[in-house]
């Protein structure tokens, strides 16, 4: 056993609960930190006299009452070296008594200093948006470094200074915190001796302390500059690779004269040998071989569980913390099969890896092993042969990988969400089916499911009507009659979506509930379930579903649906609107080709005309009445196609520009006391050519001395406008239209109304959509209104006020709108 713990990183130790804990028993790899066992044996040191100053007060008060609290922890700390280094160190210890008298404090001790490098690199790592290693600077590194030796004392500035190649001038100074003039006053100086602190540090190749700048002659030159930015002592200690080069200086700057003392010489060393690292890794290999280099040293010192074993796979030996962590006991470990607590992928290339150990006397590798209840740790294994009691080995050191594992898992599912939403985006050219098919595929896939469905809403949102479900749920369920069509109020648990109109997850689908209505016999059983509603606006045009996850769905998954499907819905928007603005197109390009029939008869009667002996005026006329009279009932469609549906294209457009900039976020509002009067009678000014071409009377009800509202005029007038001219669209000739205005609580209320036809009120709802189809032939008059409605029910919302219509078949419509007035406070 012996050789296995000299052989391996970590230090056995026994400490007796005394003054300053005198070591009873160390492993003979305490020579790694520049002591043997026998000098702890002969008292001539004791394990206080190894714990770093400023963690010794804290270290020993744990130890003291250790066996008063607790029978065992882990504790981190710093110890000083006989070679004068500070390393960092991983104290795992337990109380063991062996009488009253005799209490003995036991455990093992795992130099973790490469470790905690790491974990600086890590939080640059972090601090830059989880980057590769290899894409963060040198100069961020460098950076943190620095920052975090500054927090040791008040009125510390620290700074790392770079040669050249050259290694004849400081190249780059890295600090952080120190003025900016300073610094590019020192990059580019020539090293040598007697300039500054760095300079001579560089050219001497050994450590300068300048305890005051005010006197020191090594400041000759730069005293002036070093005293404005309040700097009055400077220390520096050459940053020296594994090869001997220098490679630049570690300095620390002070605010007051200050001259150090020995532990203050190890702290600057320390942090000097820690830059030294982080250049010389990126000197070596500024890629791949630096990380694979930090990996194997983090791996290599942070080992957990000791395996033992023959050349032949069967284990030897175990430690305690593989019987804990497996949770089987160490007897079973030893006598069972390695079949049995390994994973059968592992087993078949056990035997692949012990040759290349044999080869190469070490390997790193993941392998895994089996819990007692039946769960799999990932493990990473650091192996190496070794001498056994005379008999070739091999010696695992295995470090549990879950969270590594599952950090990969879900930056590889990142990946592929993000990837999904730029194929979802470029599939302009696909069919509409193509594209559903495409996000439920991939809602399926993202959200590691079993299956899903698509489901698009029915626009009074009454219904689910199943646009399809995912080949693996269609491959499985068993149901020959499928139903396509789910009312939401007699709809289970799938309804709950729409009903609560926000997802919904059930990690427990056999759990008994009263909003399920069960499934048909021959559906694919559920075990999970979630849904989400996709929105247009404020109304529901879809929901996807999917199921049985291997485990619970949560917030990750709602927001990958939300954004999968939401991308979905504008493309198939998009698509729709473009095909709106194609079929309008058409009609009008076939309205226009049967209107040339007009010009033609023109031609025709203006040439007899002439014939007759007509003079031109005269011709001119009698070609306007009669041409008028020779236009047949077709050519008049023609005329009233080509302006209904130029009208038409006209709303399109603007809807679909309007989309475009509101999705942009181009749509800017400049919010100002506005005279509502003012904006009406603006609108209808616009419009007055029209309502005296239909004879419409115009009833306004506009009072003097109204209360400034709060808007944005411009968009105000753009709204009533719209508002105003749907009025005298769907008004008949010789009727009337009318605006009005009154006060209203906090608002100011403006109704718009019209003598038309009325609106269906199942109708009303869609007409503030971006887009509704409306095929029932009574309702066509209509059809368009919804373009400019969308606009203003969107004006309204960004200035906090209310919209809707009330109208009734036969008696006419009112569109009512409530715009806030502007308060005393935001006059002040």
């Amino acid at each position: 056993m012996d050789s296995i713990i000299n052989s391996s990183p970590i230090i056995v130790i026994s400490r007796k609960v005394e003054k300053d804990f005198p070591v009873k028993y160390v492993s003979n790899n305490i020579r790694q930190f520049g002591y043997i066992p026998e000098d702890f044996y002969s008292g001539g040191v004791k394990y206080a006299d190894l714990i770093h100053p400023d963690d010794k007060k804290i270290v020993l008060k744990a130890f003291k009452y250790l066996n008063k609290q607790l029978t065992e922890f882990i504790q981190e700390y710093r110890i000083i070296t006989r070679f004068g280094e500070t390393r960092y160190v991983e104290d795992r210890v337990h109380i063991k008594s062996y009488d009253n008298e005799n209490v003995h404090i036991e455990g093992t001790i795992l130099d973790i200093t490469e470790r905690k490098h790491h974990e600086l690199i890590r939080q640059q790592r972090s601090s830059n948006n989880e980057k590769p290693l290899t894409e963060i600077s040198l100069e961020d590194v460098l950076g943190l470094l620095v920052t975090n030796a500054e927090k040791v004392r008040s009125g510390l500035t620290c700074a790392v200074m770079l040669l050249d190649k050259k290694k004849q001038h400081i190249c780059r100074v890295v600090a952080p915190n120190l003025p900016l003039f300073f610094k590019e006053s020192i990059e580019g100086i020539e090293i040598g001796y007697g300039v500054c602190s760095c300079g001579t540090a560089l050219y001497m190749g050994e450590r300068i302390i300048v305890d005051s700048i005010e006197e020191h002659p090594y400041w000759a030159r730069h005293r002036e500059v070093a005293l404005k930015a309040g700097i009055k002592a400077s220390w520096a200690e050459p940053i020296v690779a594994s090869t001997g080069e220098i490679l630049g200086a570690f300095v620390m700057y002070f605010n007051v004269p200050f001259e150090p003392k020995k532990a203050c010489f190890k702290y600057l060393k320390a942090n000097a040998d820690l830059a030294a690292i982080e250049i010389e890794h990126r000197i070596i290999n500024e890629t791949f071989r630096e990380s694979e280099h930090k990996f194997k040293t983090i791996f290599n010192n942070i080992n957990d569980q000791i395996y033992v074993s023959e050349l032949n796979g069967n284990l030897i030996d175990v430690n305690q913390v593989v019987v804990d962590n497996l949770g089987y006991s160490k007897d079973y470990i030893l006598k069972s099969s390695p079949l049995d607590i390994v994973p059968s992928w592992y087993v078949q290339r056990a035997s692949e890896l012990i040759k290349v150990i044999e080869r190469d006397r070490k390997a790193m590798y993941e392998a895994a092993a089996v819990r007692k209840d039946g769960f799999v740790i990932p493990l990473e294994i650091n192996a190496r042969m070794i001498d056994y009691n005379g008999k070739k080995t091999i010696l695992s050191v295995a470090r549990d990988i879950t969270e590594r594992k599952k950090a990969e898992k879900a930056k590889l599912l990142n990946e592929s969400r993000l990837e999904a939403l730029i194929k979802l985006n470029e599939m302009t050219a696909a069919s509409l089916d193509e594209i559903a098919e495409f996000a439920k595929e991939e809602a399926v896939r993202l959200t590691e499911s079993k299956l899903g469905y698509l489901a698009f809403m029915n626009a009074d949102e009454t219904a689910l009507i199943m646009h399809s479900w995912s080949n693996s749920a269609m491959s499985e369920c068993g149901i020959s009659d499928k139903r396509f069509i789910y009312p939401i109020k007699t709809t289970g648990l799938w309804g709950e979506a729409v009903r609560q109109r926000k997802p919904t997850i059930t990690n427990d689908y056999s759990a008994p509930s009263k909003l399920k209505k069960g499934y048909p016999e021959g559906h694919v059983a559920l075990t999970r379930h979630m849904n989400v509603p996709i929105f247009d606006g404020d109304h529901i045009v879809a929901v996807v579903g999917v199921g049985n996850k291997d485990e619970d769905y949560d917030e990750s998954d709602v927001r990958q649906l939300t954004l999968l499907m939401q991308g979905m819905w504008k493309l198939v928007q998009q698509k729709q609107l473009i095909g709106a603005l194609s079929k309008y197109s058409e009609e009008l390009s076939k309205a226009n080709t049967e209107l040339r029939s007009v010009n033609m008869i023109k031609s025709e009667f203006l040439a007899e005309s002439m014939k007759k002996g007509h003079d031109s005026l005269h011709g001119y006329d009698v070609f306007d009445d009669e041409t008028l009279n020779l236009l047949d009932d077709s050519q008049k469609e023609a005329i009233s196609t080509l302006l209904r549906n130029s009208e038409r294209l006209k709303r399109l457009v603007d809807t679909v520009l309007y989309s475009n900039l509101q999705q942009s976020g181009k749509i800017e509002y400049s919010f100002a006391p506005v005279n509502i009067g003012s904006v009406l009678s603006d609108a209808l000014l616009n419009l007055i050519l029209l309502i005296d071409e239909k004879e419409l009377a115009l009833e306004k009800d506009i009072p003097a001395g109204l209360p400034i509202a709060r808007g944005d005029k411009e968009k105000l007038t753009e709204m009533f406008v719209y508002l105003v001219h749907n009025a005298i669209n769907i008004t008949p000739k010789g009727k009337s239209i009318g605006v009005g205005v009154y006060e209203e609580d906090g608002y100011l209320h403006v109704t718009v109304t019209d003598t038309g036809e009325g609106i269906d009120k199942d109708l009303i709802p869609h007409l503030f959509n971006k887009m509704y189809q409306v095929e029932d032939s009574i309702t066509r008059m209509y059809q368009g209104l919804e373009s400019s409605l969308y606009i203003c029910k969107d004006t309204v919302v960004a200035h906090q006020g209310n919209i809707w219509i009330e109208s009734e078949i036969g008696q006419g419509s009112s569109v009512h709108v409530r715009i806030p007035k502007w308060s005393e406070m935001e006059h002040t």
